[in-house]
């Protein structure tokens, strides 16, 4: 559950979230999170016939190296209305180091493209998931929700992925205290700063993979239940999502803290 992954992109991908335009500020960096890193990127469930993805080192990048800038470009006349994940009339990408790929963000408002369903997000596997750091970027439409332009952008920017979509509108009740227990056969835990309190806390995204490195769901951590129900109040232009090795526990992110979880259910596009 990604208005779960922008001020002129959405005003809020990936697991609700509206977002108030946030002020330039500087990169922020945080302590190292407090675990250690084994040789599997992704950790997979007790049975006998998931098999473990290996993680591929040449992305390998140092724990809590971070971006977290806010900004980035909203469509003309989009949607704002609806406390969601992700803001509506946006895309978003999580791209690897060398800026290949890997997931691709659509999400729609009042007036989706045909054949799409209003205030949904589309999110695309593009490639398998084999890294221990991306980053999100947003990536504004260029024409406003309804023209042609707009609607063959949409397509075109989910085309070549495996697609699954979840809903956008949710409510701080939906935000529940404690851990979500996954049965995937294979998920993986990132954190990020929180755009919201990058000083001081971190969010967390986890995941969802089957047996075919199929994305099949994704579920947003926050230290704290969001007011309005979103993952983002403030929306960064480029937020770097650093993997938790070994592990898909909230506690391995800051053992210290309490965590609420979304879990964004989710149906194949």
């Amino acid at each position: 559950m990604m208005r779960a992954l922008f001020a002129s992109l959405a005003a809020s991908l990936l697991a609700g979230c509206v977002a108030e335009p946030a002020e330039d500020t500087a990169e922020q960096d945080l302590l190292p999170a407090v675990v250690s890193r084994p040789d599997a990127a992704l950790v997979e469930c007790p049975q006998e016939n998931c098999q473990q993805a290996e993680l591929d080192m040449s992305d390998a990048s140092d724990m809590g190296e971070l971006e977290n800038t806010p900004g980035g470009d909203l469509a003309n006349d989009t949607d704002v209305s609806f406390k969601t994940q992700i803001p509506v009339d946006s895309r978003i990408r999580f791209v690897d180091k060398l800026g290949g790929e890997i997931f691709k963000v659509a999400v729609s408002g009042s007036t989706p493209p045909p054949h799409f369903a209003p205030r949904t997000e589309y999110w695309s596997r593009v490639k398998p998931l084999k890294v221990d750091v991306m980053t999100m970027e947003s990536v504004g439409f260029s024409d406003s929700p309804g023209t042609p332009k707009y609607n063959k952008d949409f397509n075109d920017w989910l085309v070549h992925g495996n697609i699954i979509t979840t809903a956008q509108e949710t409510s701080p009740q939906q935000w529940i205290l404690g851990t979500y227990e996954s049965v995937a056969p294979k998920k993986a835990l990132y954190w990020a700063v929180d755009p919201d309190e990058p000083s001081t806390k971190r969010i967390g995204l986890l995941l969802e993979l089957g047996g075919q490195d199929e994305l099949l769901s994704m579920t947003w951590y926050k230290k704290s239940r969001p007011s309005k129900g979103q993952i983002f109040n403030k929306i960064p232009s480029r937020l770097r999502f650093t993997l938790v090795p070994g592990s898909t526990l909230p506690s391995d992110i800051d053992q210290d803290a309490t965590w609420y979880y979304f879990h964004c259910v989710t149906s194949p596009g």
